[in-house]
């Protein structure tokens, strides 16, 4: 838990109004940047890399991402919950399906409700002056059925409304979320937590 707690306590506030079901402040240096995150987005290659706007390698590189968390005080570790957990499916039902359209069947209104949340996070920021308040969502963009990706030349759709993805950009979110004192399994029968970010200074 961050000291600067109370004064960022209007954001908390506004996370908990605005629909998330768990958000701390922590002081910028305990969130987790590691290379290996990043790797995993490529070995095994996940079906949104090089597919989404927001995806690596379309991303900022995780240096360029730790040399701009450097500039930062704080951040905020914000989650939502889902009504299903990772084991809902297993490697049985798994077998052959779309996994993009698994996730959005499974945990689309979550993650889009993630983006909803930072996008207010960062405006009520903005209001109070931190205009530098930036968000960084948790998994696939889900704004749209199918990205126009970087092979389509055309821009993304909800330039204002995407953002990437923590483990795009290098976060190790399991280690965040533990600074922040909120709960995360992997592989479990607990029901999934959506994790984001909001640098804030």
């Amino acid at each position: 838990m961050s000291e600067d707690a109370g004064k960022y306590s209007f954001l908390l506030k506004a996370a908990r109004e605005l629909g998330a079901d768990g958000a701390a402040i922590i002081e910028a240096g305990q969130v987790v940047v590691d290379e290996r995150v990043r790797l995993k987005c490529a070995v095994p290659r996940c079906h949104g890399y090089g597919r989404y706007l927001n995806c690596p390698p379309n991303t900022l590189s995780v240096a360029e991402f730790r040399e701009v968390l450097g500039r930062y005080s704080s951040a905020m570790v914000v989650q939502v919950e889902s009504s299903h957990s990772s084991l809902d499916l297993d490697d049985e039902g798994l077998a052959g399906k779309d996994l993009a359209a698994l996730e959005e069947e499974l945990h689309g209104d979550q993650t889009r409700l993630l983006g909803r949340i930072l996008g207010g996070l960062e405006a009520a920021a903005l209001k109070a002056n931190y205009y530098y308040a930036t968000g960084f969502t948790g998994g696939l963009c889900s704004l749209c059925p199918d990205c126009v990706g970087i092979a389509g030349g055309e821009p993304c759709r909800h330039p204002f409304e995407a953002r990437p993805a923590m483990e795009g950009v290098g976060v190790d979110v399991f280690r965040t979320a533990a600074n922040a004192g909120l709960p995360i399994a992997l592989s479990s029968d607990q029901p999934v937590r959506w994790t984001g970010l909001l640098l804030i200074d």
